[in-house]
């Protein structure tokens, strides 16, 4: 039987594709009985894995012998030799190296953000004449009060909520989206043209006539204009209804601005400065605004600074604002802004969201913590 360094070459091969793991191998030196008349060169080579792909190093000649038909043991150098049956057919060994533990990877998370709420969206009630109303005091100058303690005002819907605040000494007026109510005697009901659909024109002239008949003394004009689900008008379609429905009662009533939100531009204090561009001319005697922005007072008391200035320096209604959070944090908000509002020469009038049951009331007219606070808080 004949073995050439072809024979071993091939006999490597096949074992290095059946067993080669992940790793480093060695081909070693193994002892063989050979039959031939020709010269035997034993040969070592290394074979090194790179994870991928395969790679051999060069064949290391380590003992030549010439056999003469004799069989003939060939020691391999520098290792004891045992011998191999002739039977048995020569194949390369290899030894494995223990595999490394896998280097654990991990993952990092983005943040997840959760977009921001937005504020409940107030659908007016239906519509309906003035039945009665108690007049309030003379007109004052544009934007003002008559006193410190008298901004505070009832955004609501179900006018028979609002008993439960007539004790109060710091609010004088409400507003109900719409352009009609018959309200507690001693505030002012304040009209608000709700949009520029005709389901909001149409009755508007004679509902806000008969409001400054009855006493009335300020109209508020388009619901968040800036925004898609409430008004939804552009600066100069707001300006143009504003001049069309609003400016006919210059002179008869203090007219406040279209109620922007606190949405980035082109919304909020952006639209506000562009609608102002628009009606140009138009008599404006106060600004009005919404804010839901979290609980953050300095904040709040800042972006009203930022108002005050957008609105060309005139007074200003927070007709809706609210802060985040249960009842506490709510409570905390609103003890600490109430004093600074009221104290606030930029601040005309402002009102909560809203008197509700399950905010400024808990149970029929019953006040919350949080409506007890709105109403009494000096």
């Amino acid at each position: 039987m004949r073995y050439s360094i072809s024979n071993l070459a091939i006999a490597a091969s096949s074992l290095l594709v059946k067993e080669v793991l992940a790793g480093r191998y060695d081909v070693r030196k193994r002892d063989l009985y050979v039959v031939t008349d020709e010269v035997i060169v034993t040969e070592q080579v290394t074979v090194y894995d790179f994870g991928t792909t395969l790679s051999t190093g060069g064949a290391r000649p380590i003992a030549t012998i010439t056999i003469d038909g004799t069989p003939v043991l060939v020691p391999a150098p520098s290792s004891p030799s045992t011998p191999v049956s002739p039977s048995t057919q020569p194949a390369a060994v290899f030894v494995q190296e223990p595999p490394k533990a896998p280097v654990p990877t991990t993952t990092t998370k983005a943040a997840v953000v959760v977009p921001a709420t937005n504020p409940p969206v107030v659908v007016p009630t239906t519509l309906v004449p003035v039945k009665s109303s108690t007049p309030a005091p003379a007109s004052t100058p544009a934007g003002t009060t008559t006193s410190s303690s008298a901004k505070r005002g009832l955004a609501f819907n179900d006018v028979s909520l609002l008993s439960g605040f007539t004790g109060s000494k710091a609010i004088s007026w409400a507003y109900n989206w719409g352009n009609s109510a018959t309200i507690p005697s001693g505030w002012e009901f304040v009209p608000l043209l709700w949009g520029l659909s005709s389901t909001f024109t149409s009755g508007w002239n004679a509902a806000a006539t008969k409001a400054i008949a009855a006493g009335s003394t300020h109209l508020m004009s388009m619901n968040e204009p800036d925004l898609d689900s409430q008004a939804n008008l552009s600066p100069a379609a707001a300006a143009a209804g504003y001049k069309t429905y609003m400016m006919p009662f210059a002179g008869k009533a203090q007219l406040g601005s279209p109620a922007v939100t606190n949405g980035g531009s082109p919304m909020g204090l952006t639209w506000l400065g562009n609608f102002l561009t628009a009606c140009a001319g138009c008599q404006i005697d106060f600004v009005c605004i919404h804010w839901y922005n979290g609980g953050d007072a300095a904040a709040f008391m800042t972006y009203i600074d930022q108002a005050y200035t957008a609105g060309g320096n005139k007074p200003l209604w927070i007709t809706e604002f609210q802060a985040p959070g249960d009842v506490t944090a709510q409570n905390a908000f609103l003890e600490t802004v109430l004093p600074q509002l009221d104290a606030s020469p930029k601040v005309a009038r402002y009102a909560y969201f809203m008197a509700s049951q399950g905010t400024l009331l808990s149970s029929g007219t019953s006040l919350s913590a949080l409506g007890n606070t709105f109403a009494f808080a000096g």
